[in-house]
């Protein structure tokens, strides 16, 4: 992209919203799911074993997105425009393929207020079920571990769904 647009710096804020939305998930699961275990297959088993309790994931959310928009909008600062475009595919692209693994609705996640009214409880979001996975890190992520499978819809109320 910065080739075709003649700007690195754009080029790397695009990256960056791609990229680096992720540390939401590592700030959930020090400060949320008071895990201390640093190493990256511990942490990426956390995950793909279905372990997560809560979601709050502040940077994936439609409410930042369209905050950032209008600051983007306001300033006419190109670096948080290009962020916005990286963040905007990554949450697509959550959206494409964490839909497959969960029964409850994919879209409403990503709203900040709907996780907040289930109280960021995650199995109640997600429908996650704890399972272990046998592969070491890389198989876990590059195979997401077989995919987690969701909980059955049934006994599930439907306020949480």
């Amino acid at each position: 992209m910065g080739y075709a647009t003649g700007s690195v710096p754009l080029a790397a804020a695009v990256a960056t919203g791609g990229f680096l939305i992720d540390l939401d998930h590592a700030v959930d699961y020090v400060l949320f799911d008071r895990q201390r275990d640093l190493r990256p297959g511990a942490f990426l088993r956390y995950y793909v074993e279905g372990h997560v309790k809560r979601a709050v994931l502040v940077l994936h959310s439609y409410e930042l997105m369209a905050l950032l928009a209008l600051i983007a909008w306001w300033t006419h600062a190109p670096w948080l425009s290009g962020y916005l475009v990286g963040a905007l595919m990554h949450l697509a692209l959550d959206i494409v393929f964490n839909g497959r693994i969960t029964p409850f609705s994919i879209a409403a996640f990503y709203s900040f207020t709907y996780r907040a009214y289930h109280r960021f409880d995650a199995v109640a979001l997600l429908g996650i079920a704890e399972r272990p996975v046998d592969e070491g890190f890389w198989g876990m992520f590059f195979d997401n571990g077989h995919v987690v499978k969701p909980l059955p819809r049934t006994g599930v109320p439907d306020a949480l769904t």
